[in-house]
């Protein structure tokens, strides 16, 4: 590798803030925000960030083509969220410039010496999962379980947020030893992948060379290493709510209205029985559906929430309109109306270059972390958005997972990580930037 030395002064200050990770990691958890309302988490990103030294930080609107946003929480929801960060410690004057569904945050780092663009991307919302409140769930025992009932960090992106922090820091703190330009981008509304899209097609990441991302993982059984590569492409896929609108009326009178209940029925039937295609294998979910008000009353509206998934573009291509047709068809049968709100969407793409993962791969383990060697992988990742720009321009991107033991899977509402293995991934982050912009 190019600069050990350069490389272990990093890792050492990376462990020593191991404490400080702990820290901001349940910190974050507690107040977990859902996707578009991470105003608390951004405004402290930015002002921890202005404290590091950072002069060029990109907030809110500066960070997206706001017409390229999907899936944003109505704006009631969304002014209610600026409202319960402010009252959480939310830091202004910076919260309010995450108002209405522009969470995001994008230091650069420009070390004034001719090197490469590097982005690293870090995720920073909730789910929607109520976390449990059992005794035997650490968060919950040791009091930084959410607070915020419905939204829950279940997949580790308050330990990406950190993460990342801790990167901004170490590469402020060697910045003169280093050379190009480093983006930092906290990226809201990675879950729904939502939100990566609007920031990618912005234009901020076309001067990128190298783009780098992480996800925390759970370890193996028998294994203790600490990151794996992949040769990860994204599923193409396609997020929707579909409101049905009928009329109601008095059941004991059911052809005064027009029944959305009947017409929900028809499309879930018919679109779990849509024909597949030898253009490559595909999956459908109905994941929620809210319809009715009452036992005698003829349903007049319909909310269902479902998504389509290809392995191939092809596969994604051939089941959008289809299911389209069936929805608005069905819905026609029963006399009502359908309406398709997108609500996330990502490419079928190639997320990791496999040449650029192969020799990150092989330069981890000559620095001595233990690493498993890369396996073919697909994923649902709105990364992907980020990675297909920066490959547009002739750049090469990645995606690494940070190993932990997980006490229960992704997305539970017993989820949980150990933070002792953050500082891994910000190691692992500095050996790369240290071999591709190190200015000795």
């Amino acid at each position: 590798m190019k600069n050990m030395e350069l490389y272990t002064e990093m890792a050492s200050f990376i462990d020593e803030k191991a404490p400080q990770m702990k820290e901001i990691r349940q910190d974050f958890h507690k107040h977990a925000e859902g996707g578009w309302k991470e105003i608390r988490t951004c405004s402290i990103i930015a002002d921890r960030l202005v404290r590091m030294g950072y002069t060029e930080i990109l907030m809110g609107k500066e960070c997206f083509d706001a017409s390229k946003r999907m899936g944003l929480p109505p704006k009631e929801e969304l002014d209610a969220a600026y409202e319960r960060a402010l009252s959480e410690g939310a830091v202004m004057p910076y919260a309010e410039r995450f108002k209405d569904g522009f969470t995001a945050v994008i230091a650069v780092l420009r070390t004034g010496r001719p090197g490469p663009v590097i982005g690293i991307r870090c995720d920073i919302d909730a789910l929607g999962v109520i976390e449990s409140c059992e005794e035997s769930h650490r968060p919950a025992r040791e009091g930084f379980a959410s607070i915020h009932p419905g939204e829950m960090h279940a997949c580790g992106h308050d330990a990406h947020a950190t993460i990342g922090l801790v990167n901004a820091e170490t590469f402020m703190k060697f910045k003169d030893r280093l050379c190009g330009t480093i983006k930092m981008v906290f990226q809201p509304a990675e879950e729904g992948v939502r939100g990566a899209r609007g920031i990618a097609e912005s234009g901020i990441l076309d001067d990128v060379e190298f783009m780098l991302a992480n996800h925390m993982s759970a370890r193996p059984a028998g294994t203790d290493a600490d990151i794996k590569f992949c040769y990860a492409t994204c599923v193409a896929n396609a997020k929707w709510d579909v409101y049905l609108k009928g009329k109601a009326c008095h059941a004991s009178t059911p052809e005064f209205g027009n029944n959305a209940m009947l017409a929900m029925a028809a499309i879930v039937q018919a679109i779990y029985g849509l024909p597949r295609t030898s253009l490559g294998d595909a999956r459908i979910n109905v994941g929620m559906i809210e319809a009715g008000s009452g036992r005698n009353v003829v349903c007049d509206r319909v909310k269902m929430v479902m998504e389509l998934r290809g392995l191939t573009q092809a596969s994604l291509e051939y089941m959008v309109p289809y299911a389209k047709r069936i929805i608005e068809h069905a819905a026609m049968m029963h006399g009502c109306t359908a309406e398709i709100v997108e609500m996330g969407a990502t490419p079928c793409h190639p997320i990791d270059v496999p040449e650029f993962v192969d020799s990150m791969n092989a330069l981890a383990k000559e620095a001595g972390i233990k690493t498993l060697d890369p396996t073919v992988s697909t994923s649902s990742e709105d990364y992907t958005y980020m990675a297909k720009r920066v490959q547009e321009h002739g750049g090469k991107s990645l995606m690494f997972r940070t190993l932990s033991e997980y006490p229960a899977a992704a997305h539970a509402v017993t989820f949980d990580l150990q933070e002792k293995d953050l500082p891994n991934a910000s190691k692992m982050f500095a050996l790369m930037v240290v071999e591709l912009a190190s200015a000795n």
